[in-house]
Parts: structure tokens; sequence; C-alpha cells
């Protein structure tokens, strides 16, 4: 049996492993990329092995390392999906080749031209996810075969069942159960499959002491005392405790142990809180709207031109909404309706297809015919891209609402308040997000900011782009 400490060395070894693997397959693409367009260029190979590319593998080393941690990617996970892998280093390459591109102008660099990095970052990205996937599928073969297992005993009951079939019908994640501590409904499942104890107060003290790495707890419990005896328990005879519980299940997404002197303290967050992720996402704002402001400004004023022509009145729309918290700010669109329309509104009230607060009508007479256009595909909200240079908005958040709107909503529709607004979400790449109920959008939102990371993120811009194309808004 591997101890505590035995297990902490081995993961800190493997993760230190994975991230210097990393690095390398990184600076190898590199090399590799530019050997491929200049290196017949040079009698030998040593003259691309100069300063400025040492220097430029001491940024690589930098980057990629920091991603990998922040992303979790030098952790091995037992359950870990093979999708996890594919996407996060996707994400990974994505923002090393971002940073590293920045890199090169600001410290003056040599910079072998767009097609050396485009070539760096697929083949960076390739090879990464390759290893990683043949790593992975390596243990759980080594893992199948019953090697680099881990032997650990349930106390169980129906609270704790779904865990239970999770990690005995995964074969490949490397648990070996070797004894279940139940209720009679447990033992009847699990009778015969691995050895069942009633008694637990008279087995499980042997029972632990007899090469077991880990003690699960997953039953419904009433007083704290029953598992801190269980804690304290485990701790005496170096054995891994770990809790299950279905109200751990449901705070868990944004729950975090925190300290008051030496007093730890469950909190529980109902907005993300990882300030380098959230720093990440506004530094990616701003250059992204730097972006589609460069390469977009001369079809915003063919747009601009089109707006002028089809109807009087201004080309942008300015309307007040509701914020994060709840402040209210100015958010700019390309008019899309007659100028009267708000005035118009209260006629058509009746007509209203959207239950809740929000208004939505098939046909609106409001609209103006390249304002039809420009709903459809989305294009209307590009000029919010101005709000997320002011900081009022982000390119992905839950759409900004109409401060009545708010005043009406329910108590848990609030908290969509709790994250900053943003152009496009969850909502907008719904395959019926024109007959989405006003609860169902709700409730998208919420899932938006209970599971946000970065790389969500992309993956709804990468999809709003497709949205766009698609042209099926309304």
């Amino acid at each position: 049996m591997e101890t505590t400490n035995n297990l902490s060395n081995r993961a800190k070894f493997v993760s230190t492993l994975l991230t210097t693997g990393s690095v390398l397959v990184a600076i190898v693409s590199y090399f590799t990329s530019i050997y491929i367009f200049y290196g017949h260029s040079y009698p030998s190979v040593s003259y691309l092995l100069n300063k400025d590319f040492l220097i430029t593998c001491v940024f690589i080393a930098l980057f990629w390392s920091t991603i990998e941690m922040w992303l979790g990617l030098n952790e091995v996970y037992r359950s870990r999906s093979y999708g996890y892998i594919v996407l996060y280093h996707v994400a990974e390459n994505i923002i090393g080749v971002v940073l590293l591109t920045f890199s090169l102008v600001l410290f003056g660099l040599a910079n072998y031209g767009r097609d050396v990095i485009l070539l760096f970052g697929a083949l960076s990205t390739i090879l990464s996810i390759c290893i990683k996937l043949l790593f992975y599928l390596t243990l759980r073969r080594i893992r199948r075969n019953g090697y680099n297992s881990t032997s650990i005993v349930f106390f169980c009951d129906r609270g704790g069942e779904a865990l239970l079939n999770s990690i005995h019908s995964h074969y490949e994640w490397g648990y070996r159960i070797k004894a279940i501590i139940g209720d009679q409904y447990i033992v009847d499942m699990y009778n015969g499959v691995v050895p069942a104890f009633l008694d637990s107060e008279a087995n499980l003290e042997e029972i632990l002491t007899q090469d077991v790495d880990e003690f699960v707890y997953a039953r419904t419990y009433d007083s704290s005392q029953e598992i801190l005896h269980y804690i304290d328990l485990c701790q005496d005879l170096g054995v891994t405790f770990r809790l299950y519980s279905q109200f751990l299940n449901r705070i868990s997404a944004n729950t975090q142990l925190r300290y008051f002197d030496t007093n730890a303290v469950i909190t529980i967050s109902n907005t993300p809180t990882n300030y380098f992720g959230l720093l990440a996402k506004r530094v990616f704002d701003i250059l992204f709207a730097s972006c589609v402001f460069l390469c977009g400004l001369p079809f915003f004023i063919i747009i601009a031109i089109l707006i002028k022509l089809d109807s009087n009145g201004p080309i942008f729309f300015k309307q007040k909404r509701s914020g994060l918290k709840g402040k209210e700010f100015d958010v700019y669109k390309f008019r899309t309706m007659v100028v009267n329309a708000e005035e118009l509104k209260e006629q058509l009230m009746a007509q209203n297809e959207m239950d809740g607060p929000a208004f939505k009508m098939t046909n609106d007479p409001r609209i103006t015919r390249i304002g039809r256009f420009l709903r459809k595909s989305g294009i209307d909200e590009f000029p919010q891209f101005i709000n997320v240079f002011l900081g009022d908005m982000s390119i992905v958040g839950p759409r900004p609402p109409l401060p009545k709107e708010v005043a009406e909503y329910e108590r848990w529709q609030l908290r969509r308040l709790a994250m900053k607004p943003g152009i496009t979400c969850l909502w907008q790449i719904s395959p019926n997000r024109n007959s989405i109920s006003f609860d169902d959008w709700m409730r998208l939102d919420l899932e938006y900011i209970d599971n946000w990371k970065f790389t969500l993120d992309l993956v709804i811009i990468l999809k709003t782009v497709r949205t766009i194309f698609r042209a099926d808004g309304k």
C-alpha cells in the first residue's frame, strides 16, 4: 500500500513531467516550422539556433508551462474524457501562439512570418493532443491489466449508489473496490461481486489495514461527528479519506475552502471567482474587439450608408440596459427599426410571442428592410464592441436586459446580472433560439455562469460565427 506522501510525490513528478513534455513539444514544433520554411537557406542548422531563437524558447517555456498549469493539463485524472483533452489542448495552443506573437513584436525578436506561426500552432496542437491521448490510452490499458490501481473501500447506502456504480463500471479508471460496507439494498446489489459487510465498526479498521489506499464515505448522514470519526480513523491508518454527498454535488462547481485565521470555511460563490481567468477574459475582449474594428471597418461603413438610404433616422440606436449588478449603461446597436419604434411597441404588446417581460414578434412592422437582414445575421449587435472597450460588456455573457424587464424578474432570474453582460451567449447559439421560452433563456444564462471557463467563451464565439452565416435570427 502506498502512503499518502508517496502518492503526492508521484503526482508532483508526473505533473512536472507532463509540463516539461508540453514545453518540449512546443519548442520542437517551433523549430520544425522554421526549418521547413527556411532550413534550405542556411548551410547548417546551427544558424537557426541563434540568440533570438533561444530567447523565444524561453517565452515558449514560460507561456506553455503557465497555461498548462492554469488549464490543469499537467494533472492526471483517472476519469478525464478524451474530448476534454482535445478541447483544452486546442485552447492552450491558441492562447500560447497569440501571446508568443505579441511577445515577438513587443521585444523585437526574429519574426519568421505568419506562415511559420500558423504551422507552429498547428504542429504544436496536433503533436500535444496525440501525445497526451497516447499517454492516457497507455495508462488506461495498464490499469485494465491490473497495474497502477488504487484499492478502495466504500461505506455506502442509496445516497452514494451513483458514484459506486460509476466507479465499478469504469474498470479503466484503475479503482479496485476491495470491500463495500453498506445497507441491505447495496449488499443485495453487489453480493458476489465484491465483499460486503453490514457490521462497519467490527470490520472497518481491520479492512483498512489490509492494503487499502482510499476510504470513500458515500452515504446519507445526519451528524458530522460520524464523518469526523472516519476522518480520524483514516488519518491514523494513513488511508486517504474521500467524502461523497448529494449536497456537495449541488455546490461543488463554485465551492472553495477559505480560511479566517485558522478557521476553515466552505465558501459557495454563485459567479466565477478565477481572477486570472477573468483577467484573461478582459484582455481577450479588448484584443478581439480591436481585430473586429480593424477588419470590419469598411464593412461597417457600407452598413451605415445602407441604413441611411433605407430610412430616416440615426445610424446607431442607443438604449439604456442593465449590466453587472444591475448598473445601467447605454448600449449601442445598428438601428434596425423606425425612429418611433418604442412608441409603436405599446400598440403591439398584444402580439408579443415571448413569455415573461421580454418582447419578440415575428414580422415586426417596426423593423426596416436593411434592419431585417441585420437582425437575421446578428450584425446589428456589432457596435456593442464599443461597450466592450468601455468595460460595460464582454464578448460573451448574458444579454443585457432592459431595466423595466429586470423589475419584473423572479428572484432566481436576478442572478444573471451577477456577471458582465455580453454580445453573445448560449442563447444566441441555441438551435431553437427563435422559439425558446423566457425561463429557458434565463436558465441557459445561469448555466453559462455556473460552468464558465475561458475555453467555453472560445467555443461560443466559434458557434456564433456559424450562427451569423446561417442568418436565421429574428
